[in-house]
């Protein structure tokens, strides 16, 4: 099935409680319209996550179809540990109850697909730093890597133009454990890192902050909200700086829903990340929400045999 005719392509971007979902047309456009969100929450049963994904393809499909367009591949950006090759997750941590399922052959026998149905998993975070390189800030630079905050702490690099993939298609470089302040990086720059820095700045935690709200105090004046990101990014910084250095990055870039407020943190990373040398560029993502999605594109072209608009070559699995 030719991917690149007048067919589109339908793509699933998983978080840890919702499916994000959008078509993009023959020309590789995302068609906003088709945008939908459905719930999947990752401690939700077999059912309850196998549902969500055989009616968000359906859905899918019956906008490809009201287009007068066929399906013509679909392209999944999920969280790791995962085998991407075969398309099985392998997470304890969520999504346990689909734990060594074959969503592959899940997918393939959905009536809306079927067995000759061009299929692509991807890492969540090599998926948008892939979209990055093809359509965003990445796309004139050889090393580069991706940083994305939300719910965790994700990475993920590219060198010489090539995505760096470990054995089963996650990053090949892992930033999330990295030794901080008796813990790991993840307790203080994500989600519950911010909340927790905020608290200790404050002497006291609000179970009905989120960090939205410290988002929105920071951009309205208030001191310890500007703080709190300004630490998280010193943090991060400290942390990444001798791996950015020994990788030769060039260009780092801030993705997921936390560095929509990069400029709360810009200045304290390129204080702390100066003496880099290589580095040339750092910014947000392009397409904060849409990345991965362009990343999956650009996964499929592969899968079709279609030459990419740069000179991207994958190293380990998912070549």
């Amino acid at each position: 099935m030719d991917s690149t005719g007048s067919n589109c392509r339908l793509l699933f971007d998983v978080g840890g409680t919702f499916l994000k979902a959008v078509v993009a047309d023959s020309a590789g456009e995302l068609i906003p319209e088709s945008e939908f969100s459905c719930p999947m929450p990752s401690d939700g049963s077999r059912d309850e996550i196998v549902g969500a994904l055989a009616a968000s393809v359906a859905r899918g499909a019956a906008f490809v179809s009201s287009r007068g367009q066929t399906l013509g591949g679909l392209g999944v950006a999920f969280p790791g540990p995962f085998d991407f090759a075969r398309g099985i997750p392998l997470m304890e941590h969520k999504f346990r109850q689909i734990y060594g399922l074959s969503l592959d052959d899940l997918l393939h026998g959905l009536p809306e697909t079927g067995a000759e149905m061009p299929i692509r998993f991807m890492h969540d975070v090599n998926a948008a730093l892939l979209g990055e390189m093809t359509r965003g800030n990445a796309r004139s630079f050889g090393n580069a890597a991706l940083v994305t905050l939300g719910t965790g702490l994700g990475f993920a690099c590219c060198l010489d133009r090539e995505i760096q993939y470990a054995p089963m298609g996650s990053p090949r470089i892992s930033i999330f454990r990295l030794p901080c302040r008796g813990g790991i990086l993840e307790d203080w720059v994500s989600k519950r890192g911010l909340l927790r820095i905020h608290a200790g700045r404050c002497g006291c935690s609000d179970p009905s902050l989120t960090v939205a709200d410290l988002a929105r105090m920071a951009f309205a004046g208030d001191l310890p909200a500007r703080e709190t990101f300004a630490d998280a990014g010193r943090i991060l910084a400290r942390a990444i700086g001798g791996v950015l250095a020994r990788n030769r990055i060039e260009c780092l870039l801030m993705g997921g829903q936390i560095s929509r407020s990069f400029v709360l943190m810009e200045p304290v990373l390129r204080e702390e990340l100066a003496a880099v040398p290589t580095l040339r560029m750092i910014a947000p993502a392009a397409h904060i929400g849409e990345a991965a999605f362009y990343g999956l594109l650009a996964g499929l072209d592969r899968l079709a045999g279609v030459k990419p608009d740069v000179g991207i070559r994958t190293v380990g699995c998912g070549a």
